[in-house]
């Protein structure tokens, strides 16, 4: 009996001291576990986990891709700052992340500042929102856009809008920048040069002599390009067009102008040129 109590002495004991170095030390407790029983976690161990980020994951697909056909391709256009993995080029170093400048200061660190380029400017370049049609990093559209043709612009502009114009009844899936420049111009609807000569006759090889307005491109110095309640979208009609730029004073004053009352000027006046420097219809004989 004597002998059975100093057994479980000596194991009541040896508990006790498992017990003080099991709660003392974590890394002899997990010790001590781990010789007594299977499957002790070790609390030392760094699980990695590694994540892949969508420039790795961009590089995965094209290549994956590239042993498919070549019309079933989906490469995506990658901004070269983040291609190059250059972050900080853009972004804080801290966590976060942040741009290191507001736009458009950041884009305009490698990009033209189309402020100082055009005269007239389109709404997000002249708010610095240039994320509002290109994606930062990376795009399966050129130029980084967001997305393609019109519904690109249809973001924000209206499709009634735009097909109500008998101009447009017909553009189908056209995309906007054939005509209008998306960053700016210098009309009010950013119309790239000769943009409508792709449907009106080029006056330019038809007429020796042209008014200014034609022979800058301006075409919407006189005609709206979306809605008039006017005959060929003239933001104005009659007399009231012309004195838009010229003097009604200095155009009085003139010999034949001072008995013309209240005619419209394009009664003798070709409004796009002639074949004289007057632009006269009628011969001045």
């Amino acid at each position: 009996m004597k002998g059975n109590t100093s057994k479980y002495f000596n194991y009541f004991l040896f508990i006790i001291v498992i017990s003080f170095f099991w709660t003392c030390s974590p890394k002899l407790s997990y010790e001590v576990k781990s010789f007594l029983f299977d499957g002790v976690p070790n609390p030392y161990k760094v699980e990695v986990t590694v994540i892949q980020d969508s420039l790795t994951k961009a590089k995965e697909l094209n290549t994956a891709n590239a042993v498919t056909s070549t019309a079933a391709r989906n490469d995506l256009n990658i901004h070269a700052p983040y291609q190059e993995r250059k972050c900080t080029d853009c972004h804080t170093r801290d966590r976060m992340g942040k741009p290191k400048l507001p736009m458009p200061e950041l884009c305009n660190q490698c990009h033209e500042d189309f402020t100082k380029k055009y005269t007239n400017i389109h709404g997000p370049i002249a708010t610095g929102n240039c994320t509002e049609c290109h994606n930062p990093h990376q795009s399966k559209f050129k130029k980084l856009l967001k997305f393609e043709g019109q519904d690109l612009c249809l973001n924000c502009h209206t499709s009634a809008q735009v097909t109500e114009n008998k101009i447009h009844k017909d553009i189908n899936t056209t995309s906007c920048t054939e005509c209008h420049n998306p960053h700016g111009g210098s009309n009010k609807f950013n119309l790239e040069k000769g943009s409508c000569y792709k449907c009106h006759d080029n006056l330019e090889k038809k007429l020796p002599f042209l008014h200014g307005p034609i022979a800058s491109n301006n075409c919407s110095q006189c005609h709206d390009s979306h809605t008039s309640p006017s005959e060929k979208l003239l933001l104005d009609v009659g007399q009231k067009l012309c004195y838009n730029c010229h003097n009604p004073k200095e155009v009085k004053s003139q010999k034949h102008h001072q008995t013309m009352k209240g005619e419209s000027c394009t009664k003798c006046h070709n409004p796009h040129g002639g074949t004289t420097a007057n632009f006269l219809k009628i011969s001045s004989k």
